[in-house]
């Protein structure tokens, strides 16, 4: 059997893209190391076939990671705060945490299964997976030795996980055949050539000149600076047509996650006994319906720190266009699961300042914000990484 993926390593979500798939996958970046397995209370294979990414459970052997053995992965592990393993966003280096490791290798062995099921209807015991992907590091993280660590972790020997389908098991074999680690944001490039007509609404309507029928022709060759603003970090790259200038490329450790981090903090002040983590806390924001007294009081406190990390966004955009990129910029292109956060405290106040600069503005939409680098990973492979490997791979 053999993978492509396009896999976009967050520090709140795991976005992934196979060939063929119209939605994005999700997996919470979280896991939890067991020192005994869990009790089995679905024994129906098909119900745990299906529902297998969401009800994640492995066993790992790897020389790539510290501790092998037992992990609940992804939406399983955040059921409890109770020893859940996420993304250190103050210290972490995703070339060196386990993290990326762990839960990648757990999702393409779930994912190989449900495929084997789907073709052969049965749960075969062993499989053997060969796999082609690509991912992306933060600029301020990215050089060539962080990259080539990154992919050699997933090259240098096979690794083996044992996939827990209620009380039956599959043992699966990975070999990483090529990885390709780039910088975030050169991803989102390739997003933003190949865009839809609607991701690009806001720019027409703010510049009456804009080629109305064909946006994206216009920032094919321009001066770009992006600004991705993450979960952990906000990432400021620099491209000049599709090529980015490394030297000028920085990140910060800003971002959505240090609000809720302050939020959390705050929260739990206002309500004695409060223990949970950025992907508990979020859990609030996105599903009012299933945590309505939670999700009035996560509102209030994000708001406040929500105000505080646009500040310093802010600050930092005009202080690297100015003094880093010596103004040099035509666009500034913004886009992440920040960006959606914080876009109303930001845009008017960002839309002023490229005014004042003779820049423009490009905001994406919400809808394809959080998902511009998974989706330019896939173009990378479609179009130039793995293209004779991709032709041969079956359709999602």
């Amino acid at each position: 059997m053999k993978f492509i993926l396009a896999n976009d390593i967050g520090n709140d979500k795991f976005k992934i893209l196979e060939p063929g798939m119209k939605e994005v996958t999700k997996i919470p970046s979280a896991y939890k190391w067991l020192t005994r397995k869990p009790s089995v209370h679905e024994t129906d294979v098909t119900k745990n076939v299906v529902n297998l990414l969401d009800q994640l459970l492995v066993n790992i052997t790897s020389e790539s990671i510290d501790t092998l053995g037992l992990y609940m992965v992804g939406e399983r592990a955040i059921q409890s705060a109770d020893d859940v393993d996420n993304m250190d966003i103050e210290m972490s280096e995703k070339h060196t945490d386990d993290l990326p490791i762990i839960n990648t290798l757990a999702y393409v062995a779930a994912r190989a299964v449900q495929k084997d099921f789907e073709a052969s209807g049965q749960l075969n015991s062993k499989l053997d997976v060969d796999v082609f992907m690509s991912s992306a590091i933060p600029a301020s993280q990215h050089n060539v030795e962080t990259a080539k660590h990154l992919e050699n972790r997933f090259l240098k020997s096979p690794h083996t996980v044992i996939v827990y389908v209620g009380d039956k098991h599959v043992t699966v074999n990975l070999t990483f055949v090529k990885v390709k680690v780039t910088k975030e944001g050169i991803p989102a490039l390739y997003n933003v050539f190949e865009g839809p007509l609607d991701m690009f609404e806001q720019y027409i309507e703010e510049y009456k000149e804009a080629n109305k029928e064909k946006p994206m022709r216009e920032f094919k060759g321009r001066k770009i600076m992006h600004v991705d603003i993450g979960s952990g970090t906000t990432e400021y790259t620099f491209t000049v047509g599709p090529n980015p200038k490394p030297d000028v490329c920085t990140g910060e450790r800003q971002g959505v996650g240090h609000a809720i981090e302050e939020a959390i903090a705050s929260m739990a002040q206002e309500r004695m006994g409060l223990s949970i983590n950025r992907q508990q806390f979020a859990k609030y924001i996105e599903r009012p319906d299933e945590y309505p007294k939670d999700h009035k009081l996560a509102v209030k406190h994000l708001s406040i720190a929500r105000k505080r990390q646009v500040k310093k966004i802010l600050s930092d955009i005009q202080r690297k266009y100015v003094k880093t990129l010596s103004s040099e910029p035509e666009i500034i292109c913004v886009y992440g699961g920040g960006s959606i956060e914080f876009k109303e405290d930001m845009y008017d106040k960002l839309k002023t300042f490229t005014d004042s600069v003779d820049a423009k503005l490009l905001w994406i939409p919400a809808k394809y914000a959080v998902e511009m680098n998974v989706k330019g990973l896939d173009i990378l492979n479609q179009g130039i990484l793995f293209k004779e490997d991709y032709k041969e791979v079956e359709l999602v």
